[in-house]
């Protein structure tokens, strides 16, 4: 079976890892060109682990361009994986694979369907989330669904450390169904997504923290927010604070700031001045 990976951020990087060390064959992984890194949080360079396991490596700034087709098509591949790409797969490119694009969303669709479903679900306040493997088709997170695993969302997670258990999840169902999906005889069913709103994407910009809010929206808004994301930040004067870490309550240490919020104060733990 020929398969194509494509991906560019960690939870991309750990399901390929994965996908190897259960003896899986990739032919060709497809990652981000190295002129597009800053502008993409959580990017994690694919070649070595591709290297080490025989693995052609082709890079791209957009998986759509005529170039990056062709060499696709060449290749004539039975599976095309996509786990943490930013990009829409063209029409053109969905259609390469004899069996099928498949790809994974951080969230249990059609809930937090459309951009950063980890940061809207701590934002949000959840409990619980998980991830969802599917067949890609032409409109975002809508193909026909072939797995979910759901899990829990504690207090001591943040935006990483959903996308770790996420990671983990998806690599499980990618192994569970892999030779299903192969043989073509995987069970699908109807995602019901073409009728949910997307969520938006958030950008850097929309990480203000509004401290006229309840303790816990803080906390929520910096978990959400922090690294590999650009952060949660506030104004300290002319100074620009940003915030990786923040707990609910006053807690004693140096270096610490306490801030007021609409009910409870909240104490930023890790923090610092931005010269940007």
């Amino acid at each position: 079976m020929k398969t194509v990976f494509i991906g560019c951020v960690e939870i991309g990087h750990t399901v390929l890892q994965r996908l190897y060390e259960a003896g899986g064959r990739v032919d060709l992984v497809v990652t981000l060109d190295r002129a597009l890194v800053g502008k993409t949080s959580g990017f994690v360079d694919f070649h070595p682990l591709a290297a080490a396991n025989g693995s052609t490596v082709l890079t791209t700034e957009d998986i759509n361009r005529p170039e990056t087709v062709a060499a696709l098509a060449a290749l004539a591949p039975d599976v095309v994986i996509v786990c943490g790409w930013q990009q829409i797969l063209s029409r053109q490119v969905l259609e390469i694979a004899g069996r099928g694009t498949v790809g994974f969303h951080s969230s249990l669709l059609p809930k937090y369907r459309g951009h950063a479903p980890v940061n809207w679900a701590i934002l949000l306040g959840e409990k619980r989330t998980g991830a969802t493997f599917f067949f890609l088709d032409h409109r975002a997170d809508c193909g026909d669904i072939i797995d979910q695993e759901a899990f829990d969302i504690t207090a001591a997670d943040d935006c990483a450390t959903v996308y770790a258990k996420s990671a983990e999840a998806c690599a499980r169902m990618l192994s569970t169904h892999l030779s299903a999906i192969a043989d073509g005889t995987v069970a699908r069913r109807h995602n019901p997504s073409a009728s949910y709103p997307a969520y938006p994407r958030r950008r850097p910009e929309d990480g203000l923290i509004d401290f006229n809010r309840p303790a816990t929206d803080v906390f929520n808004w910096v978990r959400a927010l922090t690294r590999p994301y650009p952060g949660a930040f506030f104004f300290r004067g002319k100074e620009k604070i940003r915030v990786w870490r923040a707990e609910m309550g006053e807690k004693p240490g140096d270096g610490h700031l306490v801030m007021e919020t609409a009910d409870l104060p909240v104490t930023v733990t890790d923090w610092e001045v931005c010269h940007d």
